[in-house]
């Protein structure tokens, strides 16, 4: 080929392009194309609608190693013992029970993330920080945690009490739900805003201890009337072993403030932090 016809065909060329994409662009799509639009439309709907089922599900499928529910399982319920046990000891008071759950959180907190306590895990649950089995794997701990510490008490001690709540008037049974709800709203809101880095109030592993034990406090001065459980394992552990040191269990006839009124309240906790507190704070970078 001569030079002049080379640059003929090279100048050519890109028009020669130009138009066939211009060609391409405003063709009337084939029946087979059409059918792959369609089939691409559908794969993408199909895409998303796995997408959000996986999410529906993700706390329902457990991804922890057996290794690590069973230390969860061993820790856990010897960091709820020493509450329980600390609880019994403490005879009520407000200050002694934050100290006990400081050290409960301070000797497994690295561990387990020291829930020591079934509504934290719920809480945790309803925010999709752990599944459906680990959160039965931390109830059995505390429960069992709570009834071995009772045991301790009872031991040591020589007498074991619980949080007890008298059938009275509805409008009375439903504040006590509503207090120990409240409580343990306020004390589950300052776990995650804690425990969280976008929103943590401190860094110093000692000061956040202090921090959630604090609001075990305040919490428990909104539930006088009830003692101010908070707990569903304490009421449940430490109510049963008194029940069956006194032959009495008419006692346990209201326990079911102390579970529902706490899961609640941790339940509303997760959703108030994720829906309300985080979107009103800037996140930390």
């Amino acid at each position: 080929m001569s030079q002049e016809k080379l640059l003929q065909h090279t100048e050519e060329e890109p028009q020669s392009y130009a138009q066939q994409y211009q060609k391409l662009k405003f063709q009337t799509p084939t029946p087979e194309e059409q059918q792959f639009e369609v089939k691409d439309q559908q794969k993408e709907e199909l895409l998303k609608k796995i997408e959000i089922l996986e999410n529906k599900l993700k706390n329902t499928i457990d991804d922890k190693p057996y290794s690590e529910l069973i230390r969860i399982l061993i820790w856990e319920a010897l960091g709820t013992a020493f509450f329980a046990y600390g609880i019994v000891c403490s005879r009520g008071n407000d200050v002694m029970l934050s100290v006990y759950l400081f050290g409960a959180i301070f000797l497994i907190g690295k561990i387990t993330g020291g829930h020591v306590n079934p509504a934290v895990s719920m809480s945790f649950y309803s925010s999709n920080e752990i599944s459906a089995f680990t959160m039965r794997v931390y109830w059995a701990a505390q429960v069992g945690g709570a009834i071995a510490g009772a045991l301790a008490a009872f031991v040591i001690v020589g007498r074991v009490t619980s949080p007890y709540i008298a059938t009275q008037p509805i409008e009375w049974m439903i504040a006590d739900f509503c207090g120990e709800a409240l409580g343990t709203f306020i004390f589950c809101l300052f776990i995650h805003i804690q425990v969280h880095q976008q929103t943590q109030l401190t860094d110093n592993n000692l000061i956040g201890i202090g921090i959630i034990a604090t609001a075990l406090y305040f919490g428990r001065i909104l539930t006088y009337h009830t003692g101010g459980c908070l707990n569903p394992a304490m009421g449940v552990g430490l109510g049963i072993f008194e029940s069956l040191q006194d032959g009495n269990w008419d006692r346990l006839i209201n326990i079911w403030i102390y579970i529902f009124g706490p899961f609640s309240g941790a339940s509303l906790a997760s959703e108030f932090y994720r829906s309300v507190y985080v979107g009103l704070l800037p996140k930390k970078q």
